[in-house]
């Protein structure tokens, strides 16, 4: 398996670093106004999603020194709205061996909230298999060696699947803190990682998970693994102030 932040071989297999592969491009600031770009010195490596005015959720697998989180933008060379950040906490169960609990909160000043920056609500509760889910990011969109990260933006609609079905892909890897979903046309891929896999719940927004590990060369037949909120939810909500 395979983390999607920049280039974290675990494996032949599976990674955790990706962006968008059979996506395409967010015309609109407004399409996912909770997108967040992590950066260091001005380059993106990971994404991740604004859920309070001060708190930005990721991946652990995620954390750097001197973070900037860049709001507001399909285009994350040209920021709305900037930030250092003050905390990253990962969650104390995180494995970088397994990358389970792959679980990070984020602190940041305060963004201003518009029709650009607006924050998405956790999941309390987990989907059904089937469900229909939005992913976006700028991972590359291609895998491989040559694969670039592009400066759009990007989407795509996925399928939920349920933990059964991504262990008999991916065996004991899979756990009760994992959700998988392929639809067999795109795949997270590197510099994806951190960033949001969403479902629209009655016309409401639900953060479900955060991009976290899949196959190694971002293969759209593979399921890929975003951190399950819901499966945290207390920890969320007792450090996130939701």
């Amino acid at each position: 398996m395979y983390a999607f932040v920049g280039i974290l071989l675990l494996a032949a297999v599976a990674s955790a670093d990706n962006r968008v592969v059979g996506g395409a491009d967010v015309t609109s600031t407004s399409f996912a106004p909770w997108q967040a770009s992590l950066q260091v010195s001005g380059s993106h490596f990971c994404g991740a999603s604004l859920i309070s005015a001060t708190k930005v959720m990721s991946a652990c697998h995620c954390s750097q020194n001197s973070l900037t989180v860049v709001l507001g933008t399909t285009q994350y060379k040209n920021p709305g709205q900037s930030f250092f950040t003050t905390n990253f906490m990962c969650h104390p169960s995180y494995s970088s061996r397994t990358i389970d609990y792959d679980y990070a909160i984020i602190t940041i000043s305060g963004a201003s909230l518009n029709s650009a920056v607006q924050p998405i609500t956790v999941a309390s509760k987990e989907y059904a298999a089937g469900t229909q889910a939005l992913m976006t990011g700028w991972g590359k969109t291609s895998g491989g060696f040559f694969g670039q990260i592009p400066d759009n933006l990007q989407y795509a609609y996925t399928t939920l699947v349920s933990e059964k079905e991504c262990q008999a892909t991916w065996g004991t890897q899979v756990t009760d803190r994992m959700q998988c979903a392929n639809d067999n046309t795109n795949s997270a891929c590197n510099g994806d990682s951190g960033g949001p896999l969403a479902v629209n719940d009655g016309g409401n927004w639900v953060l479900v998970g955060n991009t976290s590990w899949g196959a190694s060369g971002c293969t759209e037949t593979y399921p890929s693994a975003w951190s399950k909120n819901s499966a945290v939810y207390s920890w969320i909500q007792s450090n996130a102030d939701i």
